[in-house]
């Protein structure tokens, strides 16, 4: 039973770790893109459901950090958008020794198509980056209610 005890707060301590890099290079992005945001970690989703891990203007993002795979599960996808509400659901996640990938939905890239949080595409973080710089004043135009 210890066992299990450690490895649970092990797992804790494993996704606290990925999110706070997570946080790290948002607020890089924020800084090198004259954006007037900093972002930090939620810590209030530990005591209750339904809470994003990072809140940012227009996206709501969730971090996973496992130990073995590639795809992110289908699980994964449906808690990042129940908590997004009427934000962009981001789904950041990673495997030991892979590279980050990002999950989103087609309409973040293309703000012109149907909102549709299940037609989603996988992207680096760097991408995703990119995606954020071109389309912000788009998403300011079109999810101005969400910040």
């Amino acid at each position: 039973m210890v066992y299990l005890i450690t490895m649970s707060a092990l797992s804790r301590t494993k996704g606290a770790t990925f999110e706070r890099a997570v946080v790290k290079e948002i607020n890089n992005f924020f800084e090198t893109e004259n954006i007037d945001f900093s972002c930090k970690r939620n810590l209030d989703q530990y005591q209750t459901a339904n809470l994003t891990d990072i809140d940012i203007p227009f996206h709501a993002v969730e971090c996973k950090h496992y130990k073995e795979g590639w795809a992110y599960k289908p699980e994964w996808l449906k808690q990042t958008i129940e908590a997004a509400g009427e934000k962009i659901p981001v789904l950041i996640f990673r495997y030991n020794r892979k590279p980050i990938q990002v999950c989103l939905p087609m309409y973040a890239i293309n703000p012109e198509w149907e909102v549709d949080p299940y037609l989603n595409c996988v992207i680096s973080m760097d991408q995703w980056f990119e995606v954020m710089k071109r389309n912000w004043d788009l998403y300011r135009c079109k999810f101005t209610s969400t910040v």
